[in-house]
């Protein structure tokens, strides 16, 4: 039995697919890369916010910084993402800067739905739609199909620790949440699901218990799966979406 493409499924819903989305062939290519920064994250962290800032030329980029985190230095080098000569660390143009911004989380849930079994799935979406007479833009970081069935992920690349201290942090982590769950509202249907992939700590594992408590709980209400640092492992984060998908 022949499926309707994302497109398709979409045209239906009055949503049209634009130009400009994420090249699969490019997240194929970048994937060892990519693994390599979701294996360890935090040590990504200090790097991509150095490289991401505007810090004085003449200093030394490489100070303070873990073995981790020279691993991650020489990884993005060797891909032609980061400039690292003379001991500074310079982001090699404007496709790097996405890619180090957060777009190598969205090439990471790619590769984990297509990983999961999806017939489908395009990543970075720019969308245009309209009910009635209201017209609008979005971009989606990702889209899934299995057969009839659509997914959809948020992709957040945040600070890897939570502080309950830090109100713009929370701000952000719960204005993901209702993303998402605009994602579902409006684009979504009966038996679809929506989640976000989320870089922070949002578990603690000798309590057992949510950091962010508030954030849990609304996201049961709303039927929004949350996937936190705990499951961006990769057999972990391709069971998440495998999850999404069949269920």
């Amino acid at each position: 039995m022949k499926h309707s493409s994302i497109e398709t499924l979409l045209r239906e819903r009055n949503v049209r697919l634009k130009p400009g989305g994420g090249q699969p062939q490019g997240a194929v290519v970048r994937q060892a890369l990519t693994k390599a920064i979701e294996a360890n994250y935090p040590a990504f962290e200090p790097v991509r916010d150095i490289v991401l800032s505007r810090r004085p030329k003449h200093m030394n980029a490489h100070d303070g910084l873990g073995t981790d985190s020279r691993r991650i230095i020489k990884e993005l080098s060797n891909h032609g993402m980061i400039d690292a000569a003379d001991e500074r660390l310079v982001v090699a143009g404007v496709t790097a800067k996405r890619y180090l911004s957060g777009g190598w989380l969205e090439e990471l849930a790619w590769l984990a739905a297509m990983e999961a079994g999806a017939d489908e799935a395009l990543y970075g979406q720019p969308i245009s739609w309209h009910v009635g007479d209201y017209y609008g833009e979005n971009e989606i970081d990702l889209i899934i199909r299995y057969r009839e069935r659509l997914g959809f992920v948020s992709c957040k690349a945040l600070r890897s620790e939570f502080d309950s201290d830090n109100r713009k942090h929370r701000n952000r982590l719960m204005d993901a949440l209702h993303e998402a769950d605009n994602l579902a509202d409006h684009f979504g249907r009966a038996g679809e699901r929506v989640a976000i992939l989320v870089t922070t700590d949002l578990i603690d594992e000798m309590r057992q218990m949510p950091r962010y408590t508030a954030l849990m709980g609304k996201a049961a209400v709303l039927d929004v799966r949350i996937i936190p640092l705990e499951e961006l492992a990769w057999e972990k984060l391709v069971a998440a979406i495998r999850e999404l998908i069949h269920q």
